[in-house]
């Protein structure tokens, strides 16, 4: 059973770091930014464009961190030690809440832009049923072998 809960949770961490990827490479908003804006990337001024530019980089920074945690406390998890479920379930909410909070923001600011409202949800997932399955792991067999 802990092997389950390890695997959703290097399925997150990769994840994370795949959205982290995408971010910091970017070298305009995303098209359901253009949708919100309601303005192509070539209308934005290049002041904003710096801003918006620096904010994405900011975004992927944060995601990958939140991956490469995560897949850190692979580790600590294998080992069985209670404080890293809590500590991957604190990293990948602090996270990942205020992003699905801003996708469905965005959503509702302009209801035909499409921004990542079922991958952030399922990153989010993943890392609760990671963390619940490991707790049950601990409480069914706490010498389970991996």
């Amino acid at each position: 059973m802990r092997k389950i809960g390890l695997t959703l949770l290097i399925l997150a961490g990769i994840a994370s770091i795949a959205a982290g990827i995408r971010y910091l490479l970017a070298d305009e908003f995303m098209p359901y930014h253009a949708i919100v804006a309601g303005k192509a990337w070539s209308q934005i001024e290049p002041g904003t464009q710096t801003i918006v530019l620096g904010m994405l980089k900011i975004l992927g920074g944060g995601f990958l961190s939140c991956g490469v945690a995560l897949l850190w406390l692979f580790v600590p998890l294998r080992r069985d030690e209670a404080w890293a479920r809590w500590a991957a379930l604190s990293v990948a909410a602090a996270v990942w809440i205020p992003t699905q909070y801003v996708t469905l923001v965005l959503k509702s600011a302009a209801p035909n832009a499409q921004p990542p409202i079922i991958p952030t949800a399922a990153i989010l997932v993943l890392v609760v049923a990671a963390v619940v399955v490991l707790f049950a792991a601990n409480t069914t067999s706490p010498n389970d072998p991996i």
